[in-house]
């Protein structure tokens, strides 16, 4: 009987073990979808742009299976200034105008916000190693593809 109780008693912590696990993971996926919804919230939520002059790029971010592409959009950006780095889980770009760009009575304010370049940090869903890159540039866009393994 003592052995019975036992293993009915094994058994429970086995199940309660299996049944902890799942939903100490539900918890971590769940957070996870909420932080990822927050970048995404707070991203559209930013300024396209800044006063200190400079704009933010369009980008969308596409899991193509073994490799992540970035299409990053730049018009009118000088394409000998583009530089792309790399710390850990973010990329940072940045690129020059080719002219200077001005808005004059932003906002019937009266004032004037020039732009010189684009500027964006992309907070990207793994740990980038940057031997593993490859950026190319077509006309005003680039596509960065990042290779997962």
């Amino acid at each position: 009987m003592s052995e019975d109780l036992d293993e009915f008693l094994k058994r429970m912590r086995r199940v309660e073990r299996r049944i902890r696990e799942y939903i100490e993971e539900g918890i971590r996926k769940t957070l996870e979808d909420i932080r990822e919804e927050y970048y995404s919230i707070n991203t559209l939520l930013n300024p396209s742009w800044s006063c200190e002059g400079h704009l933010r790029p369009l980008y969308t971010i596409k899991d193509v299976g073994n490799a992540y592409v970035i299409y990053i959009d730049l018009p009118k950006a000088d394409l000998n200034t583009i530089d792309v780095r790399f710390k850990d889980n973010l990329m940072i770009i940045r690129a020059r105008l080719t002219e200077e760009f001005t808005i004059s009575r932003w906002s019937g304010r009266g004032g004037e916000v020039r732009f010189c370049e684009y500027r964006e940090v992309i907070n990207l869903p793994i740990k980038v190693d940057p031997n593993k890159v490859k950026v190319i540039t077509k006309g005003d866009r680039i596509q960065v593809i990042i290779n997962k393994e």
